[in-house]
């Protein structure tokens, strides 16, 4: 990798933007469309090796994101040190609940399991890193246009138009730069709901000792609780296909909790990404990344740790083969292919397993239950993968309890 040929970290640099009264060229800048880790991950990488970076927010920082908030080890190892910040729980045990099916697993490690933090102060952090490295971060600054030219992308903004070498896409899962650029829409998303509950000091004391997951209170899908500092963020998905009334099969998951009072209450629904968009996810001179090329795992919905890496791997390739515009797109290709889109190929697979099988599901948790849960703590801990899951047939001799 190498940083871009005439620019020097520090430089004076700018945009065609009358709002903005900026002036210098910037032949070699990219945009970063979209300020949460996909997007700050990547304006880091790029701003870090002398490249100038905009990143544009539509929104006002810091900003409430709809998110359980719980960043896996595999995700927290790629922040910066001061994310400790942040953190307002860690849990060295995750509960895993099967309701109706008399199964319960609890996972331990050494090291945390899980981190809790509440996006907005995370995304908070991540987009002053990028700021800090030398990227130029705008918020409030909405994409309205976005047109290709033979050596660059124009973008047209709530404040100005900008001239760049490469645009990435961190935009989410309706990514209206996607869209723009001649994407199909993602194949299919999970609807999600999100609460925020703030509860009397004794029913959180009882409830907020541990993370959980819990499975059996809507099909094809499962409910969460994260504790955090001072309250609970509870949710629930269904990855299946049926309307189903979610607010509902969330009222019921709360009474089987044993919930009887709720003081305060902030209420958020979602959707989140089970495949990635069809065909390459860099066309031209734009990069998708994060939610936007839909990349979250399809086991625990859980898209930060992709994120991250993909805004990484978008500015490497970035950084190894501008401006050629044609090795940038295959190179990023490539980098997705070997770090995650073959894991999430698994992770599908194994999914449908977990989803859309409840019997079979039921069998495997009853036989092998506790080895099936270490199996799931090493992946989010960065030690296994859903592959090594699918290719070693030991793994299924384990299953049969032959070994």
């Amino acid at each position: 990798m190498f940083p871009c040929k005439g620019w020097t970290k520090g430089q004076n640099w700018g945009t065609t933007c009358g709002l903005l009264n900026i002036s210098g060229s910037t032949d070699d800048a990219v945009a970063v469309v979209g300020a949460g880790p996909a997007g700050s991950a990547a304006a880091t990488a790029l701003a870090r090796r002398g490249v100038p970076v905009w990143l544009l927010e539509k929104a006002t920082l810091p900003r409430y994101k709809t998110c359980g908030g719980g960043v896996l080890p595999r995700a927290y190892q790629m922040l910066p040190a001061r994310a400790a910040e942040v953190v307002e729980r860690t849990f060295h045990s995750v509960l895993l609940n099967f309701h109706g099916e008399g199964l319960h697993y609890t996972a331990t490690r050494p090291e945390p399991l899980v981190r809790m933090t509440m996006r907005a102060g995370l995304d908070n952090l991540l987009a002053d890193e990028a700021r800090e490295a030398g990227a130029r971060l705008l918020d409030r600054c909405q994409v309205r246009q976005v047109t290709a030219k033979h050596d660059g992308v124009e973008l047209r903004t709530d404040r100005g138009v900008f001239q760049v070498r490469f645009v990435i896409a961190a935009d989410g899962v309706w990514s209206p730069t996607a869209k723009a650029c001649g994407w199909p829409a993602l194949r299919r998303l999970a609807p999600a709901l999100e609460w925020e509950l703030y509860l009397p000091a004794e029913e959180f004391a009882r409830l907020g000792g541990t993370a959980r997951f819990d499975f059996g209170f809507i099909d094809a899908g499962y409910a969460w609780v994260f504790p955090k500092r001072r309250h609970l963020s509870a949710g629930i998905l269904t990855t299946g296909r049926a309307n189903l009334n979610l607010a509902a099969r969330m009222e019921e998951y709360l009474r089987g909790l044993g919930i009887s009072r709720i003081e305060r209450s902030e209420k958020h629904g979602h959707v989140i990404p089970l495949e990635p968009r069809r065909g390459p996810l860099a066309r031209g001179r734009v990069l998708l990344v994060g939610d936007a090329a839909g990349l979250a795992d399809p086991i625990t919905a859980e898209g930060i740790s992709h994120a991250l890496s993909s805004g990484r791997l978008a500015a490497e390739a970035i950084l190894t083969h501008q401006p050629d515009a044609v090795q940038v797109a295959n190179h990023y290709q490539k980098l997705l292919e070997q770090n995650i889109l073959a894991e999430l190929r698994a992770a599908r697979r194994l999914a449908k397993f977990i989803h859309q099988y409840p019997r079979l599901r039921h069998w495997a948790f009853r036989w092998q239950g506790r080895r099936l849960a270490h199996f799931a703590a090493g992946v989010v801990m960065g030690e296994r993968s859903y592959r090594e899951a699918l290719m070693d047939p030991r793994n299924y001799l384990k299953m049969l309890g032959r070994r």
